[in-house]
């Protein structure tokens, strides 16, 4: 996770061009911090694992990983699709849903609309209506809200 965190934060570094002026943050603020506190947590993480190796959990089974490694990587590809089609709000809410549902088998109804229908409006009131950061439509499902 540490090491994650610095190809994360070079990233930014190299892809992400700077204002020219140090006082600000500028585009590089946000992603930058993100990859900081995911190093900081991998060090909790990597020291905690030193200090009581009984509390890291067990690695399990090559089939459940593979299964979760499968899961993850067909919730991107089909956020992707669903957000080019359905714009950012339907493809967030349904993406999350389903990874909360079929993926990790949690079936409280509640719970999944809660969770969908509170990240996805949640992200776009303070994303999309606060910050006016832009977040997509769809080609053919247009939520101009």
């Amino acid at each position: 996770m540490v090491f994650g965190a610095g190809l994360w934060c070079w990233g930014v570094v190299v892809s992400i061009p700077s204002t020219g002026d140090e006082a600000r943050l500028g585009a590089r603020g946000f992603p930058m911090a993100m990859g900081l506190l995911l190093g900081a947590l991998g060090i909790v993480l990597v020291l905690q694992a030193l200090v009581r190796p009984s509390s890291v959990p067990e690695m399990g089974s090559l089939k459940g990983e593979f299964r979760t490694v499968a899961c993850t990587v067909g919730l991107l590809v089909g956020y992707a699709v669903l957000l080019e089609y359905t714009g950012f709000l339907i493809a967030t809410i349904v993406t999350v849903a389903v990874a909360v549902g079929p993926v990790l088998g949690i079936w409280r109804w509640l719970l999944i609309t809660g969770m969908s229908g509170g990240l996805g409006f949640g992200i776009y009131l303070i994303l999309g209506k606060l910050l006016g950061v832009y977040l997509p439509s769809g080609k053919i499902v247009n939520l101009a809200l």
